[in-house]
């Protein structure tokens, strides 16, 4: 469906400005920052991020609202690659696979961004953008639980259960001074999985 500016013609000889390029080079260099300050093993902090970024702190307020937010944006872009994966195997009959494979997509994420994670789901950044991001991974969750499920479970509770159960998890490894491999910690959330759901 053709929006009005689409389908308002141009005067002659005017032409259509191509979108601005420089909000997406700042969030990447926001993203590069955070990444580059988790590799380091520095805190993850808006000041950090700038000084690393070479940004203003405007220039960071004009992408996210505040450090939650980014591990909000970038858990739910996540969380929908986790969905469509999930989807994928399970329709293939593939649950083993859907299971181990979103997971293994969620701590690679994780270990990827450690600083920010830590900071943001370990208390020291926003319990609305903690809260915001459980909710989100156990409504992803939910759609494969109601497929796998057994009928006296609850979808609903069980995919607030097991996200809870795998943050916490994750969280934990996260802030670990001497955290397991990740191939380690993704066997042990596996084998705590429930048999329905693999």
């Amino acid at each position: 469906m053709a929006t009005d500016r689409e389908s308002t013609p141009l005067p002659a000889g005017k032409a259509r400005r191509a979108p601005d390029p420089r909000p997406a080079r700042t969030r990447a260099a926001i993203l590069d920052a955070i990444d580059r300050l988790g590799t380091a093993g520095r805190e993850v902090n808006v000041a950090s991020i700038v000084a690393e970024a070479q940004l203003s702190r405007s220039s960071f307020y004009s992408q996210f609202k505040d450090l939650g937010d980014v591990a909000v944006q970038l858990m739910a872009e996540i969380a929908a690659e986790m969905e469509a994966y999930d989807k994928r195997s399970r329709d293939l009959g593939q649950h083993t696979e859907a299971n181990l494979g979103t997971t293994r997509l969620l701590i690679e994420e994780m270990q990827r961004r450690r600083g920010l994670y830590s900071a943001v789901l370990g208390g020291s950044a926003t319990v609305d953008a903690s809260r915001v991001i459980y909710e989100r991974m156990a409504v992803g969750l939910e759609k494969a639980v109601r497929r796998t499920a057994p009928p006296e479970i609850n979808p609903r509770t069980a995919s607030v259960y097991i996200v809870s159960g795998t943050l916490i998890v994750l969280i934990d490894w996260l802030r670990s001074e001497d955290p397991v491999p990740a191939e380690q910690i993704l066997s042990e959330i596996i084998s705590m999985s429930p048999d329905w759901l693999k």
